[in-house]
């Protein structure tokens, strides 16, 4: 299976009855303890950290074994070269590596149906195509409580090409964003909004995903697919230089949220998926949710982050995790099953589904029912929405859709 923006194999399934919360309180939200879901964490914990070594080791062995194979068939026999200038002697030999690298094959194929199928996000098989996304960049205003958009831009405009995952700047004067390469490799490039110009930022041999900058720091983080592709955080300059990993034994990371300068929130990847909470410093993370959505923020003004809660196939919330305490709290339940959301610097949240914006104030509306207001429809514009990201001054917005509809309207 690959893992994408769009196709994520995230099925959404009941969390199991010991996580759930004993009740509900006075407002209506649930709130996660016991020592039960601390168990299950720990569980999580020492499976993410075994499927890496894991994996470590059978990807080191194909390559220690596989490669020098396949460069020369006749490397792994223990007969002398001088043995192949003899037809009858090479005849014997080739047989020998064919043999070997059939058991080689054959012990892969086993470690295989053993490890779970896990490929980093946005990798994509020969069979499939890649998404074809397109990064949008909006005006955003307020009257009367109620948010608007205005001259929707396509600031990419590549209809046959993969833009995505955008993010702003601390200054809000330019948006980081991760565009494929036409080898298919992709790299991390900046949109400067005054100019509408966009310059390539990384220029390395590996791929890299989810551009977000690092709080206190002049420097961003991305999920770089490595060389054996393990999927792990890395650091780089706001000129992409200086590459350094932060996170060494957390893998495979899918998104990720910066909290502080050194917690980070993680996407990992499984069966199911896990949320983790990671310390930047020490390197030790902790399994505090499963089941989760790819959509992970801070929340302005708040010691918190933001993420999907998947309960069941019908139902799933917005919630929040307390940096400190790592307690969780559902907040409004999602519309038609969204992923995608993001929160102005007032602490409004919004939320993207099909071709429209949807907003929610905590502090007008209420109910985590029926709180949910439309505050822009595109649907005019043939725009399917996936990732949303509004700008730190809360004056822009940047949107990713489907490259399936003309520039205007």
């Amino acid at each position: 299976m690959r893992f994408t923006d769009f196709d994520l194999a995230n099925r959404p399934r009941g969390r199991d009855s010991n996580t759930r919360s004993a009740g509900v309180g006075s407002t209506g939200r649930h709130r996660v303890r016991g020592t039960s879901g601390r168990s299950r964490r720990t569980l999580l914990n020492e499976r993410s950290r075994a499927l890496v070594t894991a994996r470590r080791v059978v990807t080191g062995l194909a390559l220690r074994w596989a490669r020098p194979l396949m460069e020369n068939p006749h490397r792994m026999s223990p007969t002398p070269r001088a043995m192949v200038e003899t037809p009858d002697r090479a005849s014997l030999r080739v047989p020998s590596a064919r043999a070997r690298c059939t058991s080689l094959c054959r012990v892969m194929g086993a470690l295989a149906v053993l490890l779970p199928p896990i490929m980093p996000a946005g990798t994509l098989t020969a069979q499939d195509a890649p998404p074809q996304t397109d990064v949008y960049v909006a005006d955003l205003s307020v009257f009367e409580g109620l948010h608007s958009l205005r001259d929707v831009k396509n600031v990419t405009n590549r209809p046959e090409a993969y833009d995505n995952q955008p993010q702003f700047s601390p200054d809000s004067r330019s948006i980081l964003f991760t565009a494929a390469q036409e080898d298919g490799q992709t790299e991390i490039h900046r949109y400067y909004l005054s100019s509408g110009r966009t310059t390539r930022i990384t220029r390395t041999k590996e791929s890299e995903y989810s551009p977000t900058p690092i709080p206190g720091d002049r420097a961003f983080s991305a999920i770089q697919v490595e060389a054996d592709l393990t999927q792990r955080l890395w650091r780089f300059t706001m000129e992409g230089m200086d590459a350094e990993l932060v996170l060494r034994d957390v893998a495979p990371v899918g998104y990720h949220a910066w909290g502080n300068e050194q917690s980070v929130l993680l996407f990992v990847l499984g069966d199911p998926p896990t949320l983790q909470v990671a310390d930047a410093t020490t390197g030790v993370s902790e399994v505090v949710a499963d089941s989760i959505g790819r959509s992970l923020h801070k929340i302005p003004n708040r010691n918190a982050w933001s993420f999907i809660e998947r309960i069941s196939a019908t139902e799933s919330w917005i919630s929040q995790l307390n940096i400190g305490t790592h307690e969780i709290e559902r907040l409004i339940r999602t519309r038609d099953g969204g992923d995608f959301h993001a929160w102005t610097p007032e602490g409004v949240l919004l939320m993207a589904t099909g071709g429209q914006i949807l907003q929610w104030d905590p502090e007008v509306d209420a109910d985590v029912d029926t709180g949910w207001r439309v505050m822009a429809d595109l649907g005019h514009m043939n725009l399917t929405f996936s990732r949303i990201a509004v700008s730190p001054d809360g004056t822009k917005i940047a949107l990713v859709s489907l490259s399936n509809a003309p520039d205007e309207p």
